[in-house]
């Protein structure tokens, strides 16, 4: 019993490197989309910010990175709150809370963004 915990261990370990390097290496030209929006969105005015944001190609783009960005986010501090809270009711709180705040953050940031896509 102990060794196929261990191996389901090791397998579900395995899989969060593997996820988590995968969601960092999206986050390199997402980034870079990010800093275009970062550096072109003060100087438009709300029209042209709300014409942007209806361009399926900006949608779809910043979905993806707000999705990228919040699982990546998850993934890391669930490896902290692993790595360093050791009692177990803190545990299942930090992590139930690390899953609500990213579920949270996916789900009004998305609406946010389909509701401007949707606009007239």
């Amino acid at each position: 019993m102990n060794k196929d915990l261990n191996s389901w261990n090791h397998k579900h370990a395995t899989r969060h490197f593997i996820v988590q390097r995968i969601t960092a290496i999206l986050n390199i030209p997402l980034s870079i989309f990010l800093l275009y929006l970062i550096f072109n969105l003060p100087t438009m005015t709300y029209d042209n910010i709300i014409d942007l944001f209806q361009k399926p190609l900006v949608t779809i783009l910043t979905i993806f990175l707000i999705l990228n960005f919040s699982f990546h986010m998850k993934l890391g501090m669930q490896t902290v709150i692993e790595d360093y809270v050791h009692d177990k009711k803190n545990f299942k709180i930090a992590s139930l809370l690390n899953n609500l705040v990213a579920s949270f953050v996916i789900i009004g940031s998305t609406y946010s963004i389909v509701v401007i896509f949707l606009m007239d």
